[in-house]
Parts: structure tokens; C-alpha cells; sequence
């Protein structure tokens, strides 16, 4: 008795339904991220739905917080986007000086992008982004950091 194994021409649908997908999903990422107007919106929206009073009573839903017991690097975002979203940007600086430089980027970008059509390939490029994106990772956590060394967030180690 011999076993023939056969062929299986199904599985090669599948993957290329996976294909699609996945290359529709990364159209939609680009179209919704080479727009800074959709970006702040989407922002604002998210501050706006959030509760954004947060407390120091416990870990809330921080996953840093639960899992260390301290202070992660966005401790205090949401509270700054509270108060940045009233108009009180020095108790905004004071809960996370972050968002407000990241306020004020979107604002120049946005300025930029509105007023300037000639620079709009430059703020959509994928390099530009990338950019803006790597300089906020080194702002957070630098920000983070020197907050741990004054005594402006508790330390936790």
C-alpha cells in the first residue's frame, strides 16, 4: 500500500485575503496620518471623552504604575490635557510640560500645513514623521527624567 500525499491548493485564497487586508489597513493608516487636521482632531476628540480628573489616590490604569509602583514617563498627561483643554496651560506645564510642547508643535504644524501648500509634501513625508516622532520619544522621556531628579514626580526606585 503506498500514501500519496496530495497538494493542498486552498491555503494560497487565504493568505492573499490576508494580504488585502493587511494592505488595506496600512492605506487607511496613511491616509488618516498625512493629515495634521485629523491628528488633532482625533486628539481632541480623546481628551475630551476621557475623564480627564485624575487623582494620585492609586494606580488608576496605568500598567507602569500597577506593575513598579511609580511614576511612568506620561505620568500626569492626562491631567495636563485637562487642564490644556480650559485654557490653563501653566498648571498644564506643571501636570506634564510635555503635552504643551506637543500642543505647540501641532499648532505650528497645523499653521504650516494651512498657510504654506508648498511645504505640505515635507510634513507628509514618512522621513519628516519619523523625525517629529523620534524627538517626542527623547522629549517625553527626557522630560520624565528631569521630573525624577527635581523632585517634580516622586521617585519610585
Amino acid at each position: 500500500m503506498t500514501i500519496v500525499d496530495t497538494p493542498q491548493h486552498d491555503h494560497g485564497h487565504q493568505h492573499g485575503h490576508d494580504h488585502d487586508h493587511v494592505s488595506a489597513t496600512r492605506s487607511f493608516v496613511a491616509w488618516f496620518a498625512s493629515s495634521p487636521l485629523r491628528l488633532v482632531a482625533t486628539a481632541a476628540g480623546a481628551v475630551l471623552l476621557v475623564d480627564a480628573g485624575g487623582t494620585d489616590d492609586g494606580a488608576g490604569l496605568c500598567i507602569f504604575r500597577r506593575c513598579t509602583g511609580g511614576y511612568c514617563p506620561g505620568c500626569g498627561l492626562t491631567r495636563s490635557a485637562k487642564h490644556l483643554t480650559r485654557g490653563e496651560v501653566g498648571a498644564a506645564w506643571r501636570d506634564h510640560p510635555w503635552l504643551v510642547m506637543l500642543a505647540v508643535q501641532l499648532l505650528v504644524v497645523g499653521a504650516v500645513y494651512a498657510g504654506f501648500g508648498r511645504l505640505r509634501e515635507r510634513l507628509n513625508s514618512s522621513r519628516f514623521l519619523l523625525m517629529v516622532g523620534a524627538v517626542n520619544v527623547v522629549l517625553i522621556f527626557g522630560v520624565w527624567l528631569v521630573r525624577l531628579a527635581n523632585g517634580s514626580i516622586p521617585r519610585f526606585f
